[in-house]
């Protein structure tokens, strides 16, 4: 079963390992080497720095929805007023410039 561990700064990180083999691991102290979950990448965990750990629902993370929480929201376009809109100047028109 899938471990969340939750950091001091708030970050969390899911392990494949069971909550107590990460337990086993991280009581030894120092940096303990914990697999992801998909398989591919390992992590180095500092036990200092854990505030605690839980069980997680064992299915494959959504990685799709990760990397969609992680992308920056889009910026708003300014709108530019229309032909014959307000007078320079005046809120919402153009700026005057000095002579």
């Amino acid at each position: 079963m899938p471990t969340r561990i939750v950091f001091s700064n708030g970050d969390t990180v899911t392990v494949s390992d069971s909550p107590e083999s990460v337990a086993e691991l991280l009581g030894s102290g120092g940096l303990a080497k914990l697999d992801r979950p998909w398989g591919d990448t390992s992590i180095f965990v500092n036990a200092a720095e854990i505030l605690y750990i839980e069980s997680q629902d064992e299915r494959n993370p959504d990685i799709e929805a990760m990397e969609a929480a992680e992308a920056p929201a889009p910026t708003p376009v300014a709108s530019v007023p229309a032909p014959g809109g307000p007078a320079p100047g005046t809120p919402g028109g153009p700026a005057v410039q000095p002579r």
